[in-house]
This record gives C-alpha cells, structure tokens and sequence, in this order.
C-alpha cells in the first residue's frame, strides 16, 4: 500500500511539473483522455508597479487581435504616461524652476507637493462606460497657495489610429451590449462619431501644475509624455488644451467700471424701492388723509403696489387661464433648458441619454416647439392690447408706431437689466474648472453685441455672437407684433381686407417653411443630439431655420385668427356640450401629439434624408400646439371646461403667470450659474434630472419674482402713466370693446 501511494504521488509530481513545463513553454499538451489542448495564454497588465496576471482561454480570434490591438489596456497606457509626468523642457524659467521645486518636494512627501500631485487621476476608469470627465479634485489643486500655487487645467485628449491602420467600425456596432464579445479596443480605435452618444475615444483629465507654467507648456510635455506611450501602441494620443481651461482660484476675471456701476446701479435702485417701500407702508397706516395718492409716480417703486399688481385676481375674467396655460408651458420649458444644461456638462452613467435617442421618451425628443403656445397666446391677446391705441385720434403713422414703441419700452427694462447682469455680474458669482468656459463667453458676447437685441435683430444674425441665447426668441415676437399692428389697424378699418390680410400672411407662414425646407433639403426637426446639448451654438440648423421668424410664425397668426373667431362664435351664441368639449378635445391632443412625436423617426441611424417628409413634418409641427389651442380656446371662451379650469385659473396660478416673463428671461442664467459650477461629472439618472429640475425650476421662479418687483413692475407703471396717464378702463372680451379691462402683466409679454 505505500509503494502504490508512493507511485501514485510520483505520477501526479510528474504530471504537474510537465503541465507547468507545457504552459511556460507555450507547447500542446494532452489531457487525460488524449485530447490535444492548447496552453493558457497569460495576460499582464502593470498598474502601480505591480503585474496582474489574468488566464483565459483565446480563440483564434483573439489570437488575430492581440496582433492588431495594443497589448496593454489604454487606462495602463495612460498610468504609464502619468505616473510619474511632470512639466519639463519647457521655455519659461519661472515654470521650470517651480516644477523642479514641485518635484523636489514631492520625493520629500511635503504635504502640498503631495496635495497638488493626488488631486488628479493618473489611472482613467469607466472608458467604455462613456465616463469622459476624470476632473479629480478640483479645490484640492487650487487651495494650495505657497511656495506654489496651484493651477488647474482640464485638457481634452482625443486617441487617434496612426496612419496604416485602418481602424473602421467594420461590424457596425449600433449598441454596446452587441460588441460584449468583441476586444475591447474595438469601442475606442474602431469608434465612429454619432451625435446620439458619447465618444469613447475621447476623455477630459484635470491636471494640476505650478500657476507659472502656461496651458501651452503643460500641452507640450503632456504631448510628448504620451507620444513615448502611445506611438508604439500604433495610435496616437492628441492633447487639445484652451487656455481658458486652466483656472488658479480666486477670481481671475479682470474686474472693470462697468461691474462697480452696474452694482452700484442695482444696489440703488433695491435701496429706492425698500426705501419707497417703507414710506408707503407708512402712509397706509396712518388714519389721517394720504400725503400721496395711491397712483403718485413715486409710489411706483412700492414693493407693496407692485406685490398688489401680481397678486391681484379677477374670479370673472377669462383670460386668466391664459396664465395657467403660461405656467404649465413654462414648467415643461423649464425642464427642457435644465436637461440641456444637464446633459451638455461633466456626466456619468451616460447609457441614459443614448438610450434615451432609440426608445425615447418622445417628447424629449420632439420638444423644441414648446414656445409656440407663447406665440399662440401672443397673437390671440394682439387685438386687444392694439386696439385702444389704435383708435386714438393721430395721424396713421403715430397709430401704427405707437403700440409699436409701447411694447418695446414695456420689454426693455427686465431684457436690459439681464442683459446687463450677464455681462457684468455673472463671471463674479462662481468659479470652478468650468466656470471660465461657460460664463466668461457669455459675458462678453453681451458686451460686444447687446446693442443687436435692441433692435430685436439677434435671430436673424449668427447665434454664436447673440448675447442671452433666448433673445431671438423676444426677436420673433416683436417682429410679429409688428406685422399684427398691421393687420389689426387694416382690420379696425376694413373688416374684410383685415381677414384678407391675415389669411394671406397664415398662408405664407405655411407655405415659407415647407418650401425653404425642400430648396435647402434641411432637418425637418432642430435634434437634441449630444453635440447640440453640449453647446447649442454651434447647431447650423438652430442657427439659419429654428431661430428665423418666417419660418415659425403660424402659431401667432394662428392666435390672432383665433381671437376673431371666438367673437363669432359668442356673436351666434355657438356653445358646445361637455361631451363635444371633452371628447373633442382627446381628439385633437391625440392627433396633434401623434405628429408631434413622429418627429422621432428622424433621429433613427442612418434613415435615408427625404426632403419631402422632412418639409411636412417642420410646416406641420409647428402647428401641433396652434391645434390643440384653437380647440381649447374655443370651448373654454364659449362653453368653458367647468371644474377643469379651475386648474389653469385659480389666485395660485395667475400670479405665476404674470412672471412667466421674467422666469424666461432668468432661467438660462441661474442655470448656467448652478451647473457651471460643479467640481465632478454628475450622475445622470431619471432622479437627478427631476431632482434638479425642481431646484432650478425654483430658483428661477424666486429670482423672477425678484426682477419683477424691482424692475419690471416699476419701469412698467412708469411706461404706463406716460402713454395711458391714469385712466382707467374697462375691457370686456364678450363685447370686443377696446376698453376692456383685462389683466395687463398678463398679456404684454410673451
């Protein structure tokens, strides 16, 4: 029995020893059955100095791979090139000697040495995953001030095939979870740029170095280092680097006159109205006679008379609902700038997004006509905002210009202190690795080209250069308004040539937009890819279609047709039923939602381009909203909707209402401040998004709140009492007077 055990052990040393021998050798060897087996291959990949040994079985494939793909993966290229990367070989003495300090001082582990050294990833994670941003830590860098201060820079570094191979997206991979088989350098060297996902050959990683050395000097030695990594690999590594990317902290934006008076403005005239406010409560608890009437033009900075005007609440005018149209419209917007805020910065888990391009939700999608109720309610509200100017004794020129004037001097105050604010506060009021790059640009797009948005030109000029990218919006409305003055001024004289003339501009606005769509064979829809979330300027087709007024007016003439239909339905006493209220207006939602989400059959890959389809779809989606409001508007103006429009009209809403104004013109701006500021890409999920929506949406709502007491309100009284005095008048929508009393914050903007 021991002999056998004996022999038994000696066989299975034998056998081990010739396993090991196989293997190392990289020879065949036989099971036990006889079988020819092939030996593991052995994969090292070195990270911190130390190997990884990783066995698994190739396949010939495989084999054929490892010939083409690097042998490392490109994360150990990367510790490879930056484990040890300092600036070196560079022009500038000052830069050199800090770097040799740096460097000396690291090998002592001197507490800021180090800090500057562990406050950025020299090992990048989550390539495949779609992490671009590796931003370490961004106020770790900077906090360190003596002997060196500490900069920060975000260079992008672009992984390019070399020249002689040919790496082309053979497969076709449309979804990750398809190349789970495949090498993974596959997803990065054989990456194909598509606008409905992020580059995985692409990656942004902060970097800290010396406040001496320049974004070319860290560029250059970044270059080189990677250059010995990556070249030997058969690809190439491409260091881009702005140097508005490279940040110290404090505040580096030079500070000019224009911000010390346009402080100093605002701050007096916040002290005017709390001053003036002070008085007015005064004056109304006292129980002897008023010194000032309650319309005296001192009161009109009163927080308290402007409070009253927003608050204030006729239960029996119907326009209310308009409001709550207003505010329903304006949460969605709000959520729409806030994904594109969201989506356009630092990210992680991006699967979200383009998941989001091939299984929706569609009016994600198919959304960005959502300010066309706007123009809608813009034109309906036309008739009666013109038409007690209009019939004022004057000369025609005097008439048409009046209305004209008016409504321009009513928008300039809030458009102008927002104007004034971007350019000169906004660079002030954070910082961080991005900060320069989103709020600096904007700043001086408002200083060099506010003067177009005076003229209300900024659509039609190149949006790159348009300062507050929500201008060509108030562009478009008053170049409506100016062809509505017309019309309606032609329709107080003529009634029939009134409707002749509007007839024909809602045709044209048809007809332009489907055939300039065709001749230039452009999108059919403004998409809300990757790139254009990113930065929307840079969208040829936002640039020349979706900002132009001719080619989106049908919303307004649609609303201004509308509003003289009503007066023929309630001259006939036309009141439908519930029933044919609210099964007619299922009717129109569906179908007008149907095309509106069949906008998202054009972001499907590689569907051919049909000049045709697309010219429908543009001619026809933007008057998807225009549908739904003509049928509302008519029933809720003749029979109503009963309980259901206590919704849209109710003391909690219309005041809401009356700031849509202001939110719109604020809510770009405070969510370029929030979002500008972030240290670390975000974690994109369906719970930041509504997380932050509501944050924002709140934010936005306050700082409305506080441009329109202390400047639309005012300035808006003070405009008032120069063109109407104080006069009073009563409005009524049934009769059609022009001196209908109607809610006047409710309908002079947008």
């Amino acid at each position: 029995m021991l002999m056998q055990s004996l022999l038994r052990w000696s066989i299975s040393v034998a056998m081990l020893l010739a396993l090991v021998l196989a293997e190392s050798n990289g020879q065949a060897y036989q099971d036990d059955d006889g079988t020819l087996l092939q030996p593991k291959s052995t994969q090292f990949s070195t990270h911190n100095g130390s190997a990884l040994v990783f066995a698994s079985d190739r396949s010939d494939a495989s084999l054929q791979d490892k010939d083409i793909f690097p042998d490392s993966w490109v994360s150990d290229l990367f510790y490879r090139a930056l484990a040890n990367f300092t600036i070196h070989r560079v022009g500038s003495t000052a830069c050199q000697r800090q770097v040799d300090m740096y460097v000396k001082h690291l090998r002592n582990y001197t507490d800021w040495a180090v800090r500057m050294r562990e406050s950025w990833n020299q090992y990048p994670i989550g390539i495949l995953a779609g992490n671009k941003y590796h931003m370490g830590i961004y106020d770790e860098c900077v906090n360190v001030h003596y002997p060196v201060r500490g900069q920060y820079c975000l260079p992008e570094i672009d992984l390019i095939p070399s020249k002689g191979k040919n790496y082309s997206l053979v497969n076709g991979i449309e979804n990750f979870n398809d190349a789970i088989n495949n090498n993974a350098w596959k997803t990065i060297l054989e990456w194909v740029d598509t606008p409905d996902q992020v580059k995985r050959n692409s990656l942004s990683l902060g970097i800290c170095i010396p406040d001496s050395c320049s974004a070319s000097d860290l560029q250059t030695s970044l270059q080189n280092e990677l250059d010995k990594v990556f070249l030997p690999e058969k690809f190439k590594a491409v260091v881009k680097l702005d140097p508005i990317m490279c940040t110290v902290s404090g505040d580096m934006y030079p500070y000019h006159t224009a911000y010390y008076v346009t402080s100093t403005f605002f701050a007096i005239l916040v002290l005017i109205c709390c001053v003036v406010t002070v008085f007015h409560f005064i004056q109304l608890s006292r129980e002897q006679k008023k010194t000032l009437p309650d319309n005296a033009f001192f009161l009109s900075f009163s927080l308290i008379k402007s409070g009253k005007q927003l608050l204030k609440y006729n239960k029996n005018n119907k326009l209310n609902a308009l409001n709550g149209l207003k505010v329903i419209t304006m949460i969605f917007i709000l959520f729409g700038h806030r994904f594109m805020y969201l989506v356009g910065n630092p990210i992680n888990n991006p699967i979200l997004i383009e998941n989001m391009y091939q299984y929706g939700p569609d009016i994600l999608l198919t959304c960005m006509n959502l300010v066309d109720p706007f123009f809608f309610i813009s034109g309906f509200i036309m008739y009666l905002t013109v038409s007690p100017l209009l019939l004022k004794t004057g000369s025609i020129w005097t008439k048409l210009i009046s209305p004209i004037i008016y409504r321009i001097l009513r928008m300039l105050p809030a458009y102008c202190a927002m104007m004034a604010i971007t350019a000169n506060i906004v660079p002030y009021l954070g910082d961080g690795p991005l900060w320069p790059q989103k709020t600096w640009n904007e700043s001086e797009m408002c200083k060099k080209y506010w003067w177009r948005n005076l003229f209300f030109i900024s659509n039609f000029l190149d949006v790159k250069y348009e300062c507050l990218i929500v201008s060509w919006y108030l562009s478009c409305d008053v170049q409506f308004f100016i062809i509505g003055v017309v019309i309606v001024y032609v329709y107080i004289k003529n009634n029939k040539y009134g409707i002749g003339l509007l007839t024909t501009m809602f045709i044209l606005s048809i007809f332009v937009p489907f055939t300039t769509t065709i001749l230039t064979k452009s999108e059919g829809i403004l998409k809300i890819h990757i790139p254009f979330l990113e930065n929307p300027r840079q969208s040829i087709t936002f640039n020349r279609f979706y900002r132009a007024s001719y080619m989106r007016s049908t919303p307004f003439f649609t609303g201004l047709a509308m509003h003289f239909i009503i007066n023929k339905l309630n001259e006939k006493n036309i009141k439908p039923s519930l029933i044919t209220v609210y099964g007619g207006t299922m009717i129109v939602t569906v179908a007008s939602l149907w095309i509106q989400f069949y906008g998202a059959i054009f972001y499907k890959r590689h569907r051919p381009h049909y000049p045709l389809e697309n010219a429908l779809y543009f001619t026809l989606s933007h008057c998807t909203w225009a549908m739904i409001g003509v049928w509302s508007f008519g029933c809720h103006f003749t029979s109503g909707y009963g309980l259901l429009s206590k919704i849209f009209d109710n003391r909690f809403i219309v005041p809401l209402g009356r700031l849509s104004y202001c939110v719109f013109l604020v809510n770009l701006i405070v969510m370029m401040v929030s979002q500008s500021s972030q240290r670390l890409p975000t974690f994109l999920s369906i719970k930041s998004a509504i997380d932050v929506w509501i944050y924002d949406t709140f934010k936005s709502y306050l700082m409305g709140l506080a441009l329109y007491l202390i400047v639309e309100a005012p300035f808006g009284n003070l405009i008032k009492k120069i063109f109407h005095g104080n006069k009073k008048k009563n409005l009524s929508i049934e009769k059609e007077k022009p001196t209908e009393k109607i809610s006047k914050k409710a309908v002079t903007h947008l």
